[in-house]
């Protein structure tokens, strides 16, 4: 056939064209059809033994494909992506360093995602960017560089959350998190904090500039960057509109979306923080990581066997800056529900709650505080510079809160003391 395809009308006009008069000349049809004596007799003899079927273009694909993936090994392929959990990926390369690690011999991920897209599993997505596009960089060693960011959720009853999360920049290893209602320095220090406590502090420390981690650009230092700086860790802010800076743990985010929302939507802050430990264990110790490893192992590392392989880099202890003492100061501040009231520098002091809702005054001198409503002493008392909770201490604390639900009003209208 020379390569040539034949429309079906033509096809057919030859074989009917016999069938009329079968004593035409095949030499002169095949020169009126253009079409060759091997196309003819090939579409003849179809006609006689398929009738008009014979007559639809035929696949061209070789009736034996010996270097195809076996239908066992197919299976197992399949197999393998069911077993993968809920909300994790089940991409081929996820699937290969599956099988890799069960000891089993799989073709190559590109292999197994030309089965995928054959069983209709995945869609194929020609005008993906490719990976080898992509500029990478990471720090040398574990805890030479943890990335911090915070990402914005929703409870069940559709109250919005705060989580933040500490990654490790060199082996994307989750470290720590925290569930609060805004990105605040609270929230921020205890997904630090726990953190440090189980893995030691890093050399630096990434985020963006949410004034939550780092004030530098805006000219000032926050809680975080002086608690950090106590310890010898250097605070490093992202380029301001580079999210890609704290790219890591921006992707990470995606993953930890995808894997909550396969489950049902935690109802309080304390049931989230529970699903996310059990989320961490899952990424650091029984996922795969498609960044790390080299040559032909990549992608067969968990995050935790890589965080464990390699010796950690640590704070630079020169480099320790001491908390600096509050500077001497006076201000206004309203109890809070709880009975507790902020006195600056990242402590507050528990008043008790028969104060909610009243505006007392604060007086700083370094770390001496005195608490005054109106003209009445309430307390005084050091801070501990290590401890950010302080409770009240106070003498005479019954009769003053007994006067205080006496005088209380709503806090914006209560009167300045003198």
């Amino acid at each position: 056939m020379g390569g040539r395809v034949i429309e079906v009308d033509v096809r057919l006009a030859a074989v009917l064209a016999e069938r009329v008069d079968g004593g035409l000349n095949v030499s002169v049809l095949c020169r009126r059809l253009g079409i060759s004596r091997q196309t003819y007799y090939l579409y003849r003899r179809r006609y006689a033994a398929e009738g008009e079927r014979g007559l639809l273009a035929h696949s061209s694909a070789p009736r034996r494909q010996p270097g195809r993936t076996p239908a066992a090994m197919e299976e197992l392929i399949v197999a393998t992506r069911a077993e993968i959990e809920p909300g994790l990926d089940r991409g081929a390369r996820s699937i290969w360093a599956r099988m890799v690690r069960a000891g089993q011999q799989p073709p190559s991920a590109r292999t197994v995602h030309r089965v995928l897209v054959r069983r209709g599993l995945v869609a194929p997505q020609p005008g993906k960017r490719p990976r080898s596009s992509y500029r990478r960089f990471a720090a040398a060693r574990p805890n030479g560089c943890w990335q911090l960011d915070g990402m914005d959720w929703q409870l069940a009853d559709g109250t919005g959350v705060v989580i933040v999360r500490v990654l490790d920049d060199c082996t994307r290893m989750g470290l720590g998190w925290a569930v609060g209602r805004t990105e605040d320095a609270a929230t921020a220090w205890r997904a630090v904090h726990r953190a440090i406590a189980a893995h030691q502090p890093p050399a630096m420390l990434l985020s963006d500039n949410s004034l939550a981690f780092n004030g530098t650009r805006r000219g000032v230092e926050v809680d975080l960057q002086i608690r950090l700086g106590e310890l010898g860790v250097a605070m490093v802010a992202a380029s301001p509109g580079h999210p890609q800076t704290t790219g890591k743990a921006e992707r990470e985010h995606a993953t930890m979306q995808q894997w909550l929302r396969a489950r049902p939507p935690a109802r309080t802050e304390l049931e989230l923080e529970q699903l996310l430990g059990v989320y961490e264990h899952i990424y650091n110790h029984q996922r795969p990581h498609q960044a790390l490893g080299d040559g032909p192992d990549r992608g067969l590392l968990t995050p935790a066997e890589a965080y464990a392989a390699t010796a950690k880099a640590g704070p630079d202890r020169t480099r320790t800056t001491p908390r600096p003492p509050p500077r001497p100061g006076g201000y206004q501040r309203v109890v809070n529900p709880r009975g507790v009231i902020a006195v600056g520098g990242g402590h507050v002091v528990q008043v008790g709650r028969g104060w909610e809702g009243v505006r007392l005054t604060v007086i700083r001198d370094g770390y001496h505080v005195a608490i005054w409503h109106g003209a009445e002493p309430i307390t005084t008392l050091t801070l501990d510079p290590e401890r950010r909770y302080h409770g009240n201490g106070l003498t005479g604390g019954r009769r003053h809160r007994r006067r205080a639900r006496d005088r209380r009003q709503p806090a914006h209208r209560t009167p300045n003391p003198p």
